[in-house]
């Protein structure tokens, strides 16, 4: 084994020897020839190796200091090269200090557009080295093709890794310093070889589907190149199918945007955090709400009669019309069509009216009592009453179609579950499930046998009703009446519910949204039974209506709250300079969704750390206050001190 090993090391000692004799025979551009395929053949480990070695040529101190021997060679641009320059930017020193444009290579053609601008320099100091002519030459040389292909056959199948990095280092010592440059843009070529622009575009969005969606943002930092793919909508539908995002787009936004805005309305859904709306100005309080997401208009009834029509498309929502035809409460209100409005009140009658035109088209003596509820579906209205029956009505023809009877107590809600079925909540402390089509009652649910137990809400779902009774909300499985779950929060009476349950996807969960005359409105995350209060009405809320993007509200204190959990699309932007220099501006985007908030990011707060460090430094060395220093830096970045942080803080640092 010894005599094996020692007689490699002797052979492995003549074939180094021949390298060397080589590297003296050949003329420069058989040295070139022999660097770009020896290079070629190299590992990565090996090219990390050169990498090292040849560490000094890529420091652009090195270059401008050396540029007597290495004249019109220009830096090469690295990572840590474009940091150093993003340093001097945020220290605004550019300008005094030499900064040679570093040459950025992309491919093979960049580098051979690099020796050919600079071809007479190279060629005068390093014996025609980058002559291409030369090259071809030299590459069909027989005797220089054997030498090559036996140096090429021993580094490939003799020597081992230890040897390799052993000739490789006699190969560089061999060379001189503008071959050992141009070894340089090989190897940063090599090590910095960007896949995602050279592979076919759909393998390239293959790779990235692999990557979170911070990744993402982060990689299209990299170059111009990287930065269209990663925030082209083709990459980030991926992400929006993955992560199930609605595809729902009204707003025509780009991919990314919806998939943020998606991701931060999950995050303020889970964490409570929202912007509130308030729409006061009535003298009677408000018992009623209707929302028509379509549109963007709220309707809401009052205690006088009066029904409020509201538009949130105009800018910061404003009143449009309001409705006067009813005498006494308008308990109910329901959107239909467009602009039909259909409404209940005490008065016994159930109206039909034309926003739009603010008229009431049609108004029906409904029922003998207070008309407490109505549910519209298709051409049909279904309404319950005081005098503790229910009706299905055709819009067209107002007549009824069907009256459903069996309740023992006042109707106060109704709501529908598919095509078939209708479900009551009455005074009776029961649900009622109906067949809508025979009027025929398919099951009863007593919920309570306390008192009073009025059900006083209830809401549908996924073949579950969730119904509220006194300060209580249980949850049954409509086909079999077996209670669910009993969920228990208020400290007084419940008056309105709605639920939106699971319906198998991973990424969503079961809500539950109730009101109060305690004041509060709950939104409960059942299936990881999580409780979240908001708080801001100062008397009874009456009813509640929820959305994916926000809560509606109406209070017995006149005035009707929108909880918006979204961030908003179009926010006031205040644009500020931050910081100047080298190629271009960097600016912060300080993103106002309240006039009396300002908001700060993260990234902020390290550029502000950062400078008031290096501030710290140069006064330090310079004898000055440092303290005053800072506070000066600091006071120059900011227009007004910050303000208590509000609970939706998204905030941007864009370079342009």
């Amino acid at each position: 084994m010894m005599t094996y090993s020692l007689e490699n090391n002797v052979k492995f000692d003549k074939q180094k020897g021949v390298v060397k004799e080589l590297l003296e025979q050949w003329n420069n551009c058989h040295r070139r020839i022999f660097l770009e395929s020896l290079l070629s053949k190299c590992s990565g480990s090996q090219l990390e190796f050169l990498f090292s070695v040849t560490e000094p040529l890529h420091h652009r101190g090195f270059i401008y200091s050396a540029q007597h021997h290495l004249q019109q060679c220009p830096p090469i641009s690295t990572p840590s090269s474009r940091h150093e320059a993003l340093l001097f930017a945020l220290e605004n020193v550019s300008e005094k200090f030499y900064r040679p444009k570093s040459a950025v290579l992309k491919s093979q053609e960049d580098i051979d557009k690099l020796i050919n601008e600079n071809s007479s320099v190279y060629s005068v100091m390093s014996g025609g080295l980058f002559k291409s002519n030369k090259t071809k030459r030299a590459a069909t040389s027989k005797k220089f093709q054997k030498e090559l292909g036996n140096v090429l056959t021993w580094y490939e199948k003799q020597w081992n890794d230890s040897e390799k990095l052993d000739i490789l280092y006699v190969v560089l010592c061999g060379l001189s310093v503008h071959e050992l440059y141009h070894a340089t843009l090989i190897l940063n070529l090599r090590r910095y070889r960007d896949f995602v622009t050279k592979l076919p575009l759909d393998l390239s969005l293959k790779i990235l589907s692999y990557l979170t969606p911070k990744d993402i943002v982060n990689a299209s930092e990299v170059s111009k190149d990287w930065h269209d793919i990663c925030t082209s909508d083709v990459t980030w539908n991926i992400k929006c199918v993955q992560h199930s995002v609605p595809p729902n787009n009204p707003e025509g936004l780009r991919q990314q945007e919806l998939y943020k805005n998606n991701v931060l309305l999950k995050d303020n859904w889970k964490n409570g955090r929202c912007r509130v709306n308030c729409f006061s100005g009535c003298q009677h309080k408000m018992v009623s709400v209707a929302y028509d997401t379509k549109t963007g208009k709220i309707a809401s009834g009052l205690v006088n009669g009066e029904i409020k029509i509201w538009n949130l498309s105009k800018s910061g929502g404003a009143l449009i019309a309001t409705l006067i035809s009813h005498t006494k409460s308008v308990w109910g209100v329901e959107w239909f069509k467009g602009n039909c409005l259909i409404s209940c009140s005490s008065d016994g009658t159930i109206k039909i009216w034309n926003v739009k035109k603010g008229l009431c088209q049609k108004s029906i003596e409904a029922h003998e009592g207070k008309v407490w509820t109505i549910k519209c579906d298709t051409d049909v209205i279904f309404s319950g009453s005081d005098d503790k029956s229910i009706k299905c009505w055709d819009i067209k023809r107002c007549e009824v179609i069907q009256t459903y009877s069996g309740h023992n107590g006042s109707v106060f809600c109704l709501d529908l579950n598919g095509t078939d079925q209708l479900l009551s909540g009455s005074a009776d402390k029961t649900v009622r499930v109906w067949d809508r089509h025979t009027g025929e009652c398919m099951r009863s649910i007593w919920v309570t046998h306390t008192n009073p137990g009025w059900v006083m809400g209830l809401s549908v779902s996924q073949g579950h009703v969730a119904c509220c009774h006194n300060d209580k909300v249980t949850i049954y499985h409509i086909n079999t009446g077996v209670l669910v779950k009993t969920v228990h929060s208020h400290s007084d009476a419940i008056e309105s519910v709605q639920m939106e349950m699971n319906n198998g996807s991973k990424n969503t969960g079961t809500t539950l949204v109730t009101c109060s005359k305690d004041k509060s409105i709950h939104y409960w995350e059942l299936d990881k039974d999580v409780l979240h209060k908001l708080e801001g009405h100062k008397d009874t809320v009456h009813k509640v209506v929820c959305t994916s993007t926000r809560i509606v509200s109406v209070s017995a204190d006149c005035t009707l709250k929108i909880w918006k959990f979204a961030a908003p699309n179009h926010p006031n932007i205040r644009r500020k300079t931050l910081i100047s220099g080298g190629q271009g501006q960097l600016y912060l985007y300080e993103y106002h969704y309240d006039e009396n908030v300002q908001y700060e990011s993260e990234e902020t707060k390290l550029y502000k750390k950062h400078l008031a460090k290096r501030l710290r430094q140069r006064n330090k060395l310079s004898g000055s206050s440092s303290d005053l220093g800072s506070r000066e830096l600091l006071s120059s970045l900011s227009d007004c001190s910050m303000s208590t942080v509000s609970s939706i803080t998204p905030v941007e640092i864009a370079s342009h």
